[in-house]
């Protein structure tokens, strides 16, 4: 019997969404010298419990189950300990019981897999009303459970209101340190309109934070002015947690700003098939250079053509023309000839991302915020950084919130191209990996009449069928509605809007309107439509900051180019190369490090990868909307 976390979410890799999240939910206490049973004998005293529980009073019952799950949660027999301790009625138990079930079924509930239940027993009026009864400890492993819970769901604001609660059952200062930095993640992950709501608190702790957050994101594009308002904010909040503590991504500004480039080789390709992405992307990137104003510090800036060259040469003849640091390649293949260098001359952040082949799949590792002790003299080393727009990104995390929404059968509508089978590919390995099924895996070929592809997949033609054998048994007229499979309960689509204007109404059409569909960014080019786009109401996707800020950086662009919309993730990805670079030695140092760009949260694995995480959207009368938390189902079955 295997511990079923690990069949969960071995499968799903979730470094940006719980990069603000802190260690995993702590089990109920346990005695640290526990032994490990064998199989037998740790089904033996379980079924001994149980049948005591049987004989056993009204009263004493459910006490008797719960030491029975809390064996099962020291074996690692999770997924057990939750369906035993489901037997229980939590409105026949007295309160001191209740605590006791809340503690033990919200981590058996969480190392199962049953996020939105751990959420539910987590958050329970009752739970509130008697939450002082408990003692102090347990007071605090709740509330740690409780932010950890809701982070891991993508809803920061209540995690953080949790952790501002939880600070004040800590004493030492190394546990109000790890506090203070995940409060300080969560205040990151929210959208800026949130934080400057949560400005004007009457909360006078979580106002500070705020405040600091607020002007540390508004200025997050210049280090310079970044640290003049942190400094200042200092000043007015002398004695906040965090002017007492400041978080550690702001402690390494000063050495940013001491040692950021200041002569910088653009390497994009003028010529061949990559050449209008390049105009793109070098467009997005002069767009955040010039946004610096013209009495701000500026890098010198060098283009250099990677067309039709040998890229490691083109690389050493910019570091010896100056070059600190290296902003592109373009082209996949010469972000691998780069990978392979044993040394390179100056750092190189690339625009795009090496294909990793490996045997071992990804795996749930929930990240220890990590805490500086010192500042390495030189921060800005020689070594390869990558950074691209991979359409496998979105997959995964789709895949991801449908999953966390409770969902487990999916049906699959996508193009039947390349790049979306690599799409399509992922998400099942992530799908299927959580122990969903991918009940349907439909494509199509352009645009046309999507309807014998829906219909054929729903198995209305099926249905039909069996209408005309059973009239044709009996001889008689009889009134008929089709009906689809109902095998079904989330959508997985990939499509233009163009594509998914008739495809949402094709799935109404058949009786299939009422399934959830998350869609990739390409539903969305970043044009509003009302018009159009009425119908595809209630649609969630992935997709980028950029299409919804209208700010200079935007602007910028929209006045010197009339790129078609499609090159839009292009301008973002240039905008983003050209506010990453200084901040490159502070992902990699602080991996919990969260930036809002225009591609999404940005964070650093391990492997110098830039992670980027989507943020979500939804059509709402014809418009679309970003959302603010991630777009969980809340009627996902998950007793």
């Amino acid at each position: 019997m295997q511990r079923k976390l690990s069949l969960i979410l071995a499968a799903l890799a979730f470094p940006l969404l719980l990069a603000s999240c802190s260690n995993q939910v702590d089990k109920p206490e346990t005695d640290s010298g526990t032994q490990t049973l064998s199989e037998s004998a740790l089904e033996e005293k379980v079924n001994n419990l149980v049948r005591q529980a049987r004989q056993a009073s009204a009263t004493e019952r459910p006490k008797i189950l719960l030491d029975a799950a809390q064996l099962l949660l020291e074996q690692d027999q999770d997924d057990w300990a939750f369906n035993l301790i489901q037997s229980i009625d939590p409105d026949l138990i007295g309160d001191f019981t209740f605590l006791q079930y809340t503690d033990t079924l919200s981590a058996a509930a969480i190392q199962s897999g049953h996020f939105l239940r751990a959420r539910q027993l987590l958050s329970a009026p009752r739970l509130d009303a008697i939450w002082t009864l408990q003692p102090p400890a347990q007071q605090q492993r709740l509330l740690q459970r409780r932010a950890e819970i809701e982070c891991l769901l993508g809803d920061y604001r209540q995690s953080l209101s949790a952790r501002l609660e939880l600070g004040h059952f800590l004493a030492d200062a190394n546990s109000q340190q790890y506090n203070n930095e995940a409060i300080w993640q969560d205040l990151m992950s929210l959208a800026l309109s949130e934080l400057e709501n949560l400005r004007s608190a009457e909360q006078h702790e979580l106002r500070g934070w705020a405040e600091l957050a607020y002007i540390s994101r508004n200025n997050a594009a210049n280090l310079t002015e970044q640290l003049r308002s942190v400094k200042q904010w200092q000043d007015q909040w002398p004695q906040h947690p965090a002017s007492l503590n400041t978080p550690s991504d702001l402690r390494l500004l000063n050495a940013l700003i001491a040692q950021q480039p200041q002569k910088i080789a653009l390497l994009l390709p003028r010529q061949g098939r990559l050449a209008s992405a390049a105009t793109a992307v070098r467009d997005g990137f002069l767009a955040a250079y010039y946004n610096l104003g013209q009495d701000e510090p500026k890098p010198s800036v060098r283009q250099y053509d990677t067309s039709g060259v040998d890229i490691n040469l083109l690389v050493d003849q910019a570091a010896r023309e100056g070059a600190e640091l290296i902003i592109g390649p373009l082209a996949k293949e010469n972000v691998e000839q780069l990978a392979a260098r044993v040394q390179l001359p100056v750092p190189v952040l690339a625009l795009n991302q090496q294909d990793i082949n490996t045997s071992e799949p990804p795996r749930l590792n929930l990240p220890t915020l990590v805490l500086p002790t010192r500042h390495n003299p030189q921060l800005f080393t020689p070594e390869l950084y990558q950074f691209g727009l991979a359409p496998e990104d979105e997959a995964e995390q789709i895949a991801q919130l449908a999953h966390l929404s409770g969902h487990k059968r999916a049906m699959i509508i996508a193009p039947d191209i390349d790049w979306a089978e690599r799409s399509v590919q992922t998400f099942i390995e992530h799908w299927e990996g959580n122990g969903g099924e991918v009940i349907l895996d439909s494509r199509y070929i352009g645009v046309g009449d999507f309807s014998g592809v829906i219909k054929s997949a729903l198995r209305i033609d099926d249905s039909e069928e069996r209408h005309q054998q059973l009239r044709s048994a009996i001889y008689t007229n009889m009134e008929f509605e089709p009906r689809r499979r109902k095998d079904i309960d989330v959508i997985f689509l990939i499509a233009t809007p163009k594509e998914a204007r008739q495809i949402k109404p094709t799935l109404a059409f058949h009786y299939a309107g009422d399934i959830p569909v998350i869609a990739t960014s390409q539903i969305y080019t970043g044009e509003p439509n009302p018009k159009s786009d009425r119908d595809l109401n209630g649609i969630r996707f992935s997709t980028l900051p950029w299409l919804f800020d209208d700010g200079t950086e935007t602007q910028n662009i929209n006045s010197y180019t009339d790129a078609p919309d499609a090159y839009n993730r292009l301008h973002a990805l240039g905008i983003d190369a050209f506010h990453l670079y200084p901040r490159l030695p502070q992902l990699k140092r602080l991996p919990q490090t969260r930036l809002e760009g225009a591609t999404g949260i940005l964070s650093m694995s391990p492997d110098r990868q830039i992670n980027r995480q989507s943020v979500w959207a939804e059509f709402r009368d014809g418009t679309a909307q970003r959302l603010n938390t991630q777009p969980l189902a809340t009627t996902a079955d998950e007793s």
